[in-house]
């Protein structure tokens, strides 16, 4: 038996209103305006260092980076720091290349913490270039 609320658009507004109702328009407002802040944040970092580039411009709170030196590296330092249990990241492929994504919105995230995901994937890098 599935016990799941459908998914159709009554229950999608649903959610919506309740979201509105918690947080109220300009809670939303800060919450966006926030996260494009740490966003943009993430996008200086990788631009500030020549080992990594941006892939596609950034989107509200969306960064698309990839480590340069070749897509197996992509692939490998995706999967070593989610090994780490530290930080999770999100890769795609895109027209064959692999691409890592980070996206700093939960409403918990702070500062500190995507400076700690960026130290974490800087040192990553380092240990996989000079292996």
């Amino acid at each position: 038996m599935n016990w799941e609320l459908p998914q159709g658009r009554r229950f999608r507004s649903l959610k919506l209103w309740f979201v509105l109702r918690l947080y109220g328009i300009s809670g939303i407002q800060n919450h966006i305006r926030t996260h494009i802040k740490l966003a943009k944040k993430v996008e200086s970092y990788v631009l500030d260092d020549s080992r990594f580039q941006i892939f596609v411009k950034r989107r509200l709170g969306l960064v698309c980076f990839q480590l340069k030196g070749g897509q197996k590296l992509n692939g490998e330092l995706v999967a070593a720091l989610n090994a780490s249990g530290k930080i999770h990241l999100v890769s795609t492929e895109v027209k064959g290349k692999v691409v890592l994504r980070l996206v700093p919105c939960s409403p918990q995230t702070e500062e500190r913490d995507v400076d700690f995901a960026w130290q974490l994937i800087s040192q990553t890098a380092e240990k996989m270039l000079w292996r």
